[in-house]
């Protein structure tokens, strides 16, 4: 393989949709409020990529594999987010959620996200991966690590922390570049655990 990152663009939306279904289909997340790739599926996934990647603090890196039949091919997507201070511009509207959606646990999830997320951080700045999917055959094959680098070099060059919310299974990659441990929360009456993660300022 001969990995490599680009900018994500409006063109590239349906294979990131791709990615993240391929990535996290058995997720309780995708099977709660994704469950089938219905027309208002799509379009909830499209009209919130489009937005997203339109903001300008939102950044969304994308990998290829040069070497491969197909090179274009995306291979796996991140997201991350420069978060200032509470003053910071608000970030798009979220869309309508698709029908049939478990209104009850995206509240929770995300609601105990967000809130974590600002009593850990309160208002320091900092770069924060809200999403990192790899399709599952190049999973373990480095693109995780690569689209974790994008952020973290950042936040290094900018001097400050950065922050994630990261399942058991993603947990061990993060902690590989430097993110510990902060507190662990169980959701979903106690089926779910959430592991929210900090990444030291890099000292000059």
């Amino acid at each position: 393989m001969s990995i490599q990152l680009r900018k994500a663009t409006l063109a590239d939306i349906p294979a990131m949709i791709d990615v993240y279904f391929d990535a996290f289909h058995d997720h309780p997340f995708t099977r709660r409020v994704f469950s089938l790739r219905s027309d208002s599926v799509e379009k909830y996934w499209s009209e919130s990529l489009a937005a997203e990647i339109r903001d300008p603090h939102a950044h969304f890196t994308l990998v290829t594999d040069s070497a491969s039949a197909d090179p274009e091919r995306v291979l796996a997507f991140g997201k991350w987010r420069k978060q200032l201070t509470s003053t910071s511009p608000p970030r798009p509207p979220e869309p309508s959620w698709p029908e049939g959606a478990d209104l009850g646990f995206v509240d929770e999830l995300l609601g105990t996200i967000n809130r974590k997320h600002q009593e850990i951080m309160k208002d320091r700045p900092h770069w924060y991966l809200e999403m990192l999917g790899v399709r599952k055959e190049f999973q373990r094959k480095g693109a995780g690590g690569l689209l974790v680098e994008w952020g973290t070099t950042r936040a290094d060059e900018d001097g400050i922390e950065a922050f994630l919310a990261a399942s058991p299974a993603g947990a061990p990659l993060y902690a590989k570049h430097g993110f510990e441990l902060i507190e662990t929360v169980l959701i979903d009456d106690g089926r779910r655990l959430e592991s929210f993660m900090l990444r030291p300022a890099k000292k000059s």
